[in-house]
Order: C-alpha cells, then structure tokens, then sequence
C-alpha cells in the first residue's frame, strides 16, 4: 500500500447493511448506509451477472476483493470509482424493495442503479488501469487535461447499460430505451455542433465542470455523446471488418497493451490501437466524429445493428423517447414551445437557459426572466409550457415577466418543437439481411 492507494480508498463510519456475491472467486462486496427496504438477494444476483459480464469482457479482473458503498438518500445520484471500490450515491426508491409491487421486473428506477452500478465497475479497467498518459503522471496540486474522456467516460457510459442487456438482467427494449435517452439529450443541445468531443474532454476543468446558462448552446457532454461515439465506433469496428472484430477487442487489447503493464495511454493510443486491430486508417472516423463536429449518422449505424430509428418532436416534457409499439404510426404532430429550460421559482417560470434561436430567445428574454402570465394569464414552471402550445402555430403570445425587480412585456412567435426525441426499435428479422441479425444478436448479447 501507499498514498496513492490510502486517499483513494472511501471510508464510512456508520451502521452498514451488506450483501456479497463472487465473481471468479473473487468476494464483491455491497454496503448500503442510510434507510432502505432493500432486497439484498436480488440485488447481489443482478450485481454478480452484470458484474460477470464485464469481467469475461476483459478475460480477467484485477482485484482481490471490490466493494460497492451505496448511500441511500431521499433525492440523490452519483459515483465516484476507485481501484477496487465505488463510492455511490442513490434515492432509496432506486434499490430494489423486499415488497415490489407488480410491475416490470426491473423499474425503470432500479434499471437506472444497476447502471450507475455497471458504470463504475467497468472503471475497475477503463480509468483506474486504463488510463490516459498524463492522468497516470499526475500532480495532485493542478489541473490536467486530455482529449480522452471521451473514450474513458464515454466508452464506458456505452458499456455501462448494455452489460445490463447482455447479461440478462433487462431485456432489449428497456436498453433501447435507455439509449433513447442519450440520443434525445445529445440531440436536445446545439452545444454539438459548437465543440467536439476531443475537445469538451480537454475543457472538463474550465467549462464541464463549470457550466452557465449558455451550456445547451455552447458544450457537448463527453459523457452522453461519447456514448454514442462509442457505439459509432463499436458499428464501424463490426461492419469494416466483416465482423471479425468489434469495441470488445479493441477494449481487450488497450487492457492488454496499457492497463496490465500499467503504461499510460498517449493521446493518440486509442485511435493507433482501433487501426492496429482494424488493419487500416480510421481517420476518416476520428476527425468527423471525436475531432470534428459532424452530425452523426447515428439512423446508419443504428440500422448496421438491426434497430429502427427515428427523430420526432417531444409529446411533453417528460418525453425522452420510446420504443413504439407500431414504429408504422405516424408520429405526432409538432406543438409550440418555449425554446428554454425552466425551473418553478415562487410560483413563476424562471428561464434557467435559452436554447439559441428559440422562440424565448427571438421575443427578447433572457435567462433569470421570471415568467409570470401568459396571454394574461398566471403561469408557473409547469402550466407555462402548456400555455405556450395552445398557441396557434404563427400566432403570438403577451408574456410579462420580471427581470429582476422590474415587470416587462413580450410578444413570443410561436416555434414548433423540433424533431430532437429518439425512437428505436428491433427491426423484423424478414426485413433485413441474415448477417444483421446475426451482428445484432452479438452485440446485444444472443438476445433475439
């Protein structure tokens, strides 16, 4: 042992509640602190198979013993991975309750832990192990930066719900959904045609981590889209090679050649080791979609794996996209909308950002604009977006708001709602090539 490995370990003094399971004969630990009805049967077997997955994923797991710390709040989520340990954060609901009501067999609230879940663990190699050069070589006392956090944090938000998948633990259509989501955030920001992913990697410590309310507008998350990225990557790796090879490989052999020997990743190591595998360049990828800010093909690569997929307007707020039931069915129609981020504050609707050439932007409003009536009527920050899509499409709306202590008036041109909300769905197997479906059920893990 030594510092490095003291101050990255996570203390708890409280009154624990555990579990366990193993892995490869290795003992994985679960401590939950904080009030919970939790299940600790269930959750110690979907832990262990999703635990399984990433495990056989790398063909080997470095650790003596791994230890998940789960504290269980009213509202909370997060985590922070360790070398043999993750420290979590979770509202209780999201455990699973010794006495479910009916329901799917994973809520969409315990399907979100099991992912956070799976996300740190998979930082057990891509981040701890795996690691780019100038984190391995780090002072404690200053910032660093690397344009690879798109592939440590992205690659593994790629793998984090789709080892859900492959283990058995959800069924496809709840991971198309979960992907739905990712793709509708990306897509719900311009900040992507703004910055690339190498280089809102570079910028974490200066605009990441540091947002404002021209974030939607001028960031791309390295998270969520390089997600995406990665799933682009997975495709191109699988279709360019007659899927001989896919990101799995590529995984193994960055583990084999930087994360077992423990040498840092250079800048450039991801890329060189995905044409290494490939036997041929992948600039063309690299500079369009981690360099550059081209518009992913993301309907092209979705279809090289047997999924449908579409762009829609959202029905609502809370719509994140879906897999459709009858994918034939015309979607719904446009309504008006705000063009901005709001947040109910003493019974107004504060503009918290306003996405660029939205109808709140193009009336004059600005972000802290407290909304207060539309058309003369009294809106919070739920009912002012109903009222804004009862707006006849080319017709205007009265808003007054108050800009700090001063009461204004503006005359909002309704916008309809762009089409930024996901769909995907598994494409019928007569419809496709016999090699699709088998690629499809390679990356879904034999799932039919």
């Amino acid at each position: 042992f030594n510092y490095e490995a003291l101050i990255d370990y996570p203390v708890e003094i409280a009154e624990l509640e555990e579990c366990s399971f193993s892995v490869n004969g290795i003992e994985h630990r679960v401590a939950v602190v904080g009030r919970h009805d939790s299940d600790f049967d269930r959750l110690a077997r979907d832990l262990e198979r999703i635990c399984t997955v990433h495990a056989g994923l790398f063909d080997e797991l470095p650790v003596e013993r791994y230890l998940f710390l789960v504290t269980a709040v009213g509202d909370g989520y997060g985590g922070l991975e360790h070398r043999d340990s993750t420290s979590l954060i979770c509202s209780r609901n999201e455990l699973p309750s010794r006495h479910p009501e009916k329901g799917p067999a994973v809520s969409k609230e315990y399907r979100r832990f099991l992912g956070l879940c799976s996300h740190e663990y998979f930082h057990l190699w891509n981040v701890k192990r795996i690691r780019p050069e100038v984190l391995k070589r780090a002072r404690l006392d200053q910032e660093v930066h690397t344009s690879l956090l798109w592939a440590f944090e992205g690659i593994t938000s790629y793998y984090d719900d789709l080892a859900l998948v492959r283990s058995g633990v959800i069924e496809p259509d709840a991971y198309l959904e979960q992907l739905c989501e990712i793709v509708t955030r990306v897509m719900r920001g311009r900040g992507r045609f703004r910055q690339s992913v190498a280089e809102s990697s570079f910028d974490a410590w200066t605009r990441f981590y540091k947002q404002d309310e021209n974030a939607p507008n001028a960031i791309v998350s390295y998270y969520a889209k390089g997600a995406l990225v990665a799933l682009g990557l997975d495709v191109t790796l699988r279709t360019r090679s007659n899927d001989r090879i896919s990101l799995d490989d590529l995984m193994r052999k960055l583990w084999r050649e930087y994360g077992h020997p423990d040498i840092g990743v250079p800048e450039n190591g991801v890329e060189q080791a995905a044409e290494e595998l490939l036997g041929e360049s992948l600039q063309d990828f690299f500079q369009s979609y981690v360099h550059g800010r081209e518009e992913m093909p993301l309907e092209e690569w979705f279809g090289a794996l047997g999924i449908g997929y579409r762009l829609r307007p959202a029905k609502s707020l809370k719509d994140m996209g879906k897999v459709p039931e009858n994918p034939a069915e015309p979607a719904p129609p446009a309504v008006p909308v705000l063009g901005a981020r709001v947040a109910d504050s003493d019974g107004t609707a504060e503009l918290v950002s306003l996405f660029e050439g939205g109808a709140a932007q193009q009336a004059g409003l600005a972000a802290g604009d407290r909304i207060i009536a539309v058309d003369g009527l009294r809106v919070d920050g739920q009912s002012v977006h109903d009222a804004i899509a009862r707006v006849s499409p080319g017709d205007v709306a009265r808003l007054h708001a108050f800009r700090r202590d001063e009461l204004m008036e503006f005359t909002l041109e309704a916008q309809l709602a762009e089409a930024d909300t996901c769909d995907l769905w598994i494409l019928d197997n007569a419809g496709i090539e016999s090699g699709v479906v088998v690629r499809r059920n390679a990356w879904l893990g034999n799932h039919d």
